[in-house]
């Protein structure tokens, strides 16, 4: 047998030997995911209606969401053109009639038939004295007898599905699949947690998470099971934490900080007390036996770059060698430019190593990186290739986390000594989703700009009046200052109405601009096309640059003060303002625009309106993540966590709070989760919850 499925038994079986799958139907489940009976268990709602108290159609009032059961008693389709229909169909029961609308999809037709019993629900409204719901929600009431109270008359779930697969088909599976398991759903709690804590058992939790008995039992499962998925993923990163700190050692670096002192001591600006705050913790934790591994948060514009050099010059100082890596070529060159200024005058090696340098020249920098000639070095993931082997790494910084994986980030730490890490972003995060996602990281937040730091004003504008915005620029060109022209695509496809760079650049400076230099960049240039581009629009020679978001992390052109932002509905609220930092980086003010195609859409507008207003980067991260949902905005499943079932830790702060002081309590009375009432919580990680999980190198 299977050992898997000996250890977990019937729910680690073939979802296809459940009742009413079969081979046919699994091969179905499969494209969602779902492969055995746990994964159908698993397999939550994604919303409810409630079927409880269903009205009479006499009783329905336009304007008023309301459900009702009935009989098909007609169906008309009306073709309305070559691509337009209208599909009513006509339902009654004892008390009237009302009409089911469907605007355009003609394919519904077969499915209702005269006499069929139906359920449906919708906002209703009177159209020329008529009762109508215009696109409801229905189901057809055809299933075998005995079985409608899974489907009516009680709070019923509603399941993602695939093609091939109805609701009423995923209902009566994931209801046999729970039948059969049984009670062999395993607890994961310990006994104390859940009395005080309120928490129903975990088998009842799952038969009410997909059957609730009402709103109330629905949302205390919810929460149960919301729990034991933080619960889990934090158990996860402490254990990963203290591997970590108890396994290889960290390099040693102790004060003096000389070469640090003398960096500082050259700035022409002075550090804002933001910064020599987190430079504070910063030294505490590599003067420490813990070590640094610290996630640092802040603005655009608020100074991480400078803290982070900062930070490797302490381990070059000690005699070690550092590391930043970044997510592209362009950024990792910027930054190579800056720290040769920066470190002329101080004792320091520096080197660049990217993809797109030549065989010799990357053999080059392998030797001195190996030999420990080469103090510091910038570079993409290519620092993280096969061939690469640091004499002795001491401290790293990771640029953007977001952009790479866990995985990456471990492959920096496989020498004799793990290296101290700093993490930056300047897309900052709620604490609570800071604890989720780094939850072995500490967190410190540079919260101030640095002094003469403006505001960028931001403006809404229609497409309508670009051209009011061309002669804001061609004013702003003839006084000496520089913009970006950015849009979502590159080349503009068939299939799309959205404007694409190659083709508005010639544009542009045929109609628009002829007496100004423009200067096109994207990400299907080479690297020396780009390299050329961000030259030319540096030294002035390029007055406009017509760009994509290649330009969104680091680029850095002091006189650079207008941005141009095409289709911005396109872009989220967190990546809109990394754009928007591109600008006002020197003495003037910087000015965005927002060409919209949708200025009478009220979501879009709703939502440009707030960024327009709204300059601090921390709203506009919060807000995002409030719009479009932790998973989306930080790519979960690419950076080596699991995506949520779930819990939302931005809306579910009390429970991420909760699950983290539980998690951290529990390791502390019982590091090796072997006393008898903790077993549960052993059992259930290391031979049933740790393999699904993504992150590496826990072992």
């Amino acid at each position: 047998m299977d050992k898997d499925i000996e250890r977990k038994g019937i729910l680690a079986e073939s979802s296809q030997y459940v009742k009413g799958v079969g081979p046919a139907r699994q091969v179905l489940l499969s494209r969602m995911g779902v492969e055995n009976v746990e994964d159908l268990i698993l397999h939550f709602p994604r919303k409810y209606y409630d079927r409880r108290n269903l009205s009479k159609i006499v009783e329905i009032k336009p304007g008023v969401d309301s459900g009702f059961a009935g009989t098909v008693l007609a169906i008309s389709l009306r073709r309305l053109g070559s691509r337009r229909s209208l599909l009513t169909v006509a339902t009654g029961d004892e008390s009237g009639v009302i009409n089911l609308v469907f605007f355009n999809q003609p394919y519904l037709e077969k499915q209702f038939k005269q006499g069929d019993k139906i359920i449906a629900s919708g906002m209703a409204r009177i159209y020329r004295g008529q009762k109508q719901l215009v696109a409801p929600e229905y189901e057809i009431l055809t299933g075998e007898l005995g079985d409608e109270l899974m489907h009516t008359g009680r709070v019923v779930p509603v399941y993602p599905l695939t093609a091939g697969i109805s609701q009423r088909m995923m209902r009566r599976i994931v209801k046999a699949a729970l039948d059969k398991a049984g009670s062999e759903i395993p607890e994961n709690l310990p006994a104390k947690m859940l009395e005080s804590g309120g928490m129903m058992p975990r088998v009842l939790a799952l038969r009410q998470i997909h059957y609730p008995d009402s709103w109330e039992s629905l949302e205390e499962a919810g929460r149960r099971l919301k729990f034991e998925e933080i619960f889990y993923l934090h158990l996860l990163v402490m254990l990963r934490k203290r591997k970590l700190a108890e396994g290889k050692p960290r390099p040693e670096i102790h004060p003096p900080h000389d070469l640090v002192k003398r960096f500082i001591g050259s700035l022409p600006f002075k550090m804002t007390s933001a910064q020599k705050k987190v430079l504070g913790e910063i030294r505490a934790d590599v003067e420490s036996k813990k070590g640094l591994s610290r996630l640092l948060q802040g603005d655009v514009g608020s100074g991480k770059t400078i803290v982070g050099l900062i930070s490797m010059l302490m381990a070059v100082g000690g005699g070690l060698q550092s590391a930043m890596m970044v997510p592209t070529e362009i950024l990792a060159q910027q930054h190579f430019r800056k720290m040769k200024q920066y470190f002329s005058d101080l004792p320091v090696k520096v080197e660049l190593l990217i993809g797109s340098l030549g065989a010799s020249e990357k053999k080059r920098i392998h030797a001195g990186i190996a030999s420990g000639e080469i103090d510091l070095v910038v570079g993409t993931q290519a620092l993280i290739q096969e061939g690469i082997d640091f004499r002795q790494l001491g401290l790293a910084v990771i640029d953007e986390q977001h952009r790479f994986g866990v995985r990456q980030r471990a492959r920096l730490g496989q020498g004799e000594l793990i290296p101290h890490f700093l993490v930056m972003t300047a897309t900052p995060i709620p604490r609570s989703l800071a604890q989720t996602v780094y939850g072995d990281l500490d967190l410190s937040v540079i919260d101030e700009l640095p002094f003469g730091r403006r505001r960028v004003r931001t403006e809404i504008v229609g497409e309508r009046e670009a051209e009011m915005v061309y002669d804001r620029v061609k004013k702003g060109f003839a006084a000496g200052k520089q913009a970006f022209f950015l849009y979502p695509l590159v080349e503009e496809s068939e299939k799309s109405d959205l404007k694409a760079a190659v083709d508005e650049f010639e544009r542009l400076q045929k109609e628009h601009f002829r007496e100004f230099p423009l200067g096109l960049l994207h990400g299907r240039m080479s690297f020396e096309e780009k390299s050329r581009a961000i030259d030319m629009f540096s030294s002035g020679e390029i007055l406009g640059l017509v760009t994509t978001t290649v330009i969104e992390v680091g680029v850095d052109i002091p006189n650079a003060s207008m941005l141009l932002i095409n289709h911005p509905e396109r872009f989220g609220l967190a990546q809109l303002h990394q754009l928007r930092g591109r600008v006002g980086r020197g003495g003037d003010e910087g000015e965005c625009y927002l060409l919209t195609g949708k200025p009478d859409d009220a979501k879009i507008a709703k939502r440009l309106e707030y960024f327009s207003t709204t300059s601090d980067g921390f709203k506009v991260a919060e807000m995002d993540l409030k719009l479009r949902g932790p998973g989306e905005v930080w790519g979960l499943r690419q950076s080596g966590y699991t995506v949520f079932r779930l819990i939302n830790p931005l809306s579910d702060r009390d429970i991420v709070e909760k699950s983290w002081k539980e998690c951290r309590d529990l390791l502390e009375r019982d590091p090796k989760l072997d006393m008898p009432e903790n077993m549960v919580v052993s059992d259930y990680f290391w031979k049933y919850y740790k393999p699904r999980m993504e992150l590496a190198d826990i072992g």
